[in-house]
């Protein structure tokens, strides 16, 4: 088993997180790796779920499953001293997990109920339409599931997905705390034991893309509209990624963007507007979200277009390039303050691998060196209107 660990001299703290490639891309049918990951917890050799529940409370902790779209994972965080009590029992959810009928059933009935919910949150319908164009309805980043999907699902789908993907071999050990060789023994003891099975292999990724266009979901009671629009093609390990951040930033990353002080600020069509670079594993997308007034969606369009096609025609003053410099620096800065906080970004590097100090080095020294001859070229080659789907879901008739 892989072992990624970071040492916390200042505090008795241990954190621990298992991280399998056993996430969507993985999965043999739909849905079926959200399913293994959830019902994981639900019960093990010698624990019912409630049982789980309130030993790992007794401690002032609880195991988690963090949804990723990539990997499938487990973690506990607790104080140095609890961990010789709670580090097996994780062992034994992740070995022996029960997978019953019972907890199949408790899981779909909350799922479709869910999928109700979010079928009727604009927002939410928002993102499933924009995914789903993007990527295609089959890709593991598109669909986003439907009453069939569930219905599909069967013990044995998730007794598979755990026998193939849940061993050793496949994970990744994440630990950040105060490390010692007692820690170590303890970790050895705990995981060390753990059936071995395969390193999966990279799946056989593939999108079915066709030609961009307007889609509208019409809700005639709304007063409201949500505005989306992007594309995938995105990847952390691109050459072109670093200076995206940089394009993202001045575009609409930050309070003062040039999408929030020409929407928000001069023309108040909206309260907030921002761009999002989003990655996965094998895929991304470069995105702009804006919830306005039904009567200003045909001019919030438009002033996008307008703040896109400045950036493809003319050079980034000094000034502004300078403030998101600085802007991006500080956040870089940030996220690297502490052990905590830097094994978070050793997270997302173990999740979408790639290599975390490469990867920093190259983000820092773009961040300080672009052009604004730079920016522009991206510019022209990323901000293209005429490749971005676009939904639009609200009051609003376009």
């Amino acid at each position: 088993m892989r072992v990624v660990a970071i040492h916390v001299e200042q505090a008795p703290i241990l954190s621990v997180e298992m991280i399998w490639r056993a996430g969507r891309p993985y999965e043999s049918q739909r849905l079926v790796a959200g399913a293994t990951n959830a019902l994981l917890t639900e019960g093990s050799k010698n624990y019912r779920a409630a049982e789980l529940e309130t030993y790992f409370e007794q401690y002032g902790t609880a195991l988690v499953t963090p949804e990723d779209m990539d990997t499938a994972n487990l973690s506990v965080a607790t104080i140095l001293r609890h961990a010789p009590r709670l580090l097996p029992v994780m062992a034994e959810v992740i070995a022996e997990p029960t997978f019953t009928p019972r907890d199949l059933k408790r899981y779909l009935k909350r799922s479709r109920q869910q999928l109700r919910e979010d079928l009727q949150d604009p927002d939410t319908l928002a993102y499933r339409l924009l995914s789903e164009a993007a990527f295609g309805a089959d890709n593991p980043y598109g669909y986003g599931g439907n009453r069939e999907d569930y219905d599909a699902l069967t013990l044995d789908l998730v007794r598979d997905h755990h026998r193939q993907y849940y061993g050793a071999a496949n994970a990744t050990l994440r630990v950040v705390g105060k490390l010692s060789k007692e820690v170590e023994d303890l970790l050895e003891v705990s995981f060390g034991q753990l059936p071995s099975g395969t390193r999966a292999a990279d799946p056989d990724y593939s999108v079915r893309p066709s030609p961009p266009r307007l889609i509208q979901h019409h809700r005639p009671r709304a007063q409201q509209s949500m505005i989306r629009r992007g594309r995938r093609g995105f990847r952390i390990t691109d050459p072109d990624y670093a200076g995206l951040c940089v394009l993202e930033t001045i575009l609409g990353g930050y309070y003062g963007s040039r999408l929030m002080r020409n929407i928000r600020e001069e023309k108040g069509y909206t309260y907030g507007i921002d761009t999002d670079l989003d990655t996965y594993r094998f895929d991304g997308t470069f995105g702009i979200a804006a919830d306005v007034a039904n009567e200003n969606v045909g001019e919030v369009r438009r002033e996008i277009g307008v703040e896109m096609d400045k950036l493809r025609q003319d050079l980034v003053p000094p000034a502004e390039l300078d403030m998101v410099r600085a802007y991006l620096i500080g956040g870089l800065v940030m996220d690297l303050d502490g052990p905590l906080a830097i094994s978070g970004r050793y997270r997302s590097a173990i999740i979408k691998e790639y290599d975390a100090a490469s990867h920093l080095l190259r983000l820092d020294e773009t961040i300080r060196g672009i052009s604004a001859e730079e920016v522009r070229t991206l510019a022209q080659q990323y901000l293209r209107p005429e490749l971005d789907w676009e939904v639009i879901v609200g009051g609003a008739t376009q």
